[in-house]
């Protein structure tokens, strides 16, 4: 049986905010801590005694609440009760031993501070999923073969939106296209060569007429008269004077 004057036990209020997860938001704590001599301890001034409890309690209670978010209230409720429902010294070999009765809330300004947070963390999340489904669906549709992305260029420039010049699409989208080793792409990608080649020979007209000659050349060696011929009527028109 504990007497009074050999096991002092004290109540005292508790009226204070505690840290969650969220920095900026804290829960709000009401309840009673309750304080008592360890058996065999020398009695403490009232005072002292208060002052032991109520930090060993802010101490063990702020490292439990930081562990949860300002929406798991109940989760922190909980876990407060377990640690603090029953007695247990405030230090190892502490003379003082505590227990709580408390209470968790999330006042008005801590609770609009926490939606806030949800709906960018949402909102963040929401981005997140769709840039991950756009690359999904580019890399398993529209670059899974090369008539497909050739088809979402038409499109995308059908509509005006972000179009992307031939040229760019050519050279950095369609060799990454998953079959774009199909016949039409290897002759797309070479006339695009040739064409390259030309429109640099356009401003040397010697260079330009060496070109065309060697090419001349290669055709009929190759036993392709109709295109040499083809050619040489082409260079002819482009070379026909102004009336």
């Amino acid at each position: 049986m504990a007497y009074f004057g050999l096991r002092r036990r004290l109540r005292h209020r508790v009226s204070t905010t505690w840290p969650t997860q969220l920095w900026g938001v804290a829960y709000t704590v009401s309840g009673v801590l309750h304080c008592r001599i360890t058996p065999g301890e020398q009695r403490q001034k009232r005072a002292l005694m208060r002052a032991a409890a109520r930090i060993a309690l802010e101490e063990k209670a702020s490292q439990i609440t930081r562990k949860y978010l300002p929406t798991q209230l109940e989760e922190a409720q909980s876990a407060l009760a377990l640690e603090l429902s029953d007695w247990q010294q405030t230090h190892a070999s502490g003379p003082i031993e505590i227990k709580a009765h408390l209470v968790l809330r999330l006042e008005d300004e801590a609770a609009s501070r926490s939606q806030a947070y949800e709906d960018a963390l949402r909102d963040q999340q929401l981005h997140q999923e769709l840039y991950e489904s756009r690359v999904s669906y580019m890399r398993d549709k529209v670059l899974s073969d090369a008539d497909t992305a050739r088809a979402w260029w038409l499109e995308r420039h059908r509509d005006g939106h972000h179009p992307i010049a031939w040229d760019e699409f050519n050279t950095h989208i369609l060799p990454y296209v998953g079959k774009a080793e199909d016949a039409q792409t290897n002759a797309m990608r070479t006339a695009y060569v040739l064409a390259q080649v030309v429109e640099r020979l356009e401003d040397d007209p010697a260079r330009h007429k060496l070109f065309v000659a060697t090419a001349r050349l290669l055709m009929e060696e190759m036993g392709w008269p109709d295109l040499a011929e083809g050619l040489t009527l082409a260079e002819q028109r482009n070379f026909q004077p102004e009336q």
